[in-house]
């Protein structure tokens, strides 16, 4: 329960300075991360960002691809599609 003075003083205030800057850095780490065709984790797109002259520690990077389900792209396996075992003739 919020006193009603309490609730129109919430809503005068205007949006946080921390809440700016983590917009701003997460539409950044959006942009890095399709820069990086969705295959760097946080560690390597940390040291991406911060070779553009952005200042971001790795636990902001982790957390900001956690809080909006920026994953990266795993690679199939490979798999042999020759069928060795079979009786016909070899091809010479």
């Amino acid at each position: 329960h919020v006193s009603v003075s309490c609730f129109y003083d919430w809503l005068k205030r205007g949006v946080s300075k921390r809440t700016i800057q983590r917009n701003q850095q997460t539409i950044l780490v959006k942009i890095a991360h399709e820069e990086t065709r969705q295959s760097y984790g946080y560690i390597r797109l940390t040291k991406y960002l911060q070779a553009q002259g952005i200042k971001m520690s790795m636990y902001a990077v982790r957390q900001i691809k956690a809080l909006n389900h920026l994953y990266c792209k795993r690679h199939k396996r490979f798999k042999r599609t020759t069928n060795s075992d079979h009786n016909r003739a070899i091809y010479e």
